[in-house]
């Protein structure tokens, strides 16, 4: 019975160290995936396609002023991810396609640029810039994070 008992005295001194690590641990895993989004998104926006000059339907360097990233940690503040893609400012929906938009600024069509059409070929510049700068970014996110905890006083 004293091997069981010691084994849950460590059990919950465990779990109780992870509770107090949890709280610390969040904003460092968001400062560290959003330095990662960052690296990640100055890699992609010199790739993105941009128009010779704007016309009166879209705006020069729409898609590439619309890259954006959104960074979600868990509850339990152990892990999170970020997803980087063409999004509008906060407040503001982009048109479905066909529908008719006289907003210049709307990147409704970064979609069709990346992926393409049946008339289009896809010019894949979000994959491809994260596939070439991927262990970069990993390294900066991890980097970050450890600056971060090192940071922390438990």
């Amino acid at each position: 019975m004293t091997k069981i008992t010691g084994l849950n005295q460590i059990i919950r001194k465990m779990d109780k160290m992870k509770k107090s690590v949890a709280p610390a641990a969040k904003p460092a895993i968001r400062k560290a995936l959003n330095a990662g989004a960052k690296e990640l998104e100055k890699s992609i926006k010199p790739n993105v396609p941009v128009i010779a000059q704007s016309t009166n339907f879209r705006q020069k360097g729409t898609i590439k002023n619309n890259i954006r990233h959104k960074t979600k940690v868990a509850k339990d503040g152990l892990s999170g991810y970020t997803v980087i893609s063409v999004k509008r400012a906060k407040g503001k929906r982009m048109a479905r396609v066909g529908e008719n938009t006289r907003d210049r600024t709307d990147p409704f069509y970064w979609w069709m640029v990346e992926y393409g059409t049946e008339k289009m070929e896809g010019r894949h510049f979000m994959k491809r810039a994260a596939e070439s700068n991927k262990g970069r970014v990993l390294k900066v996110t991890r980097e970050k994070f450890i600056e971060e905890i090192q940071k922390i006083k438990f």
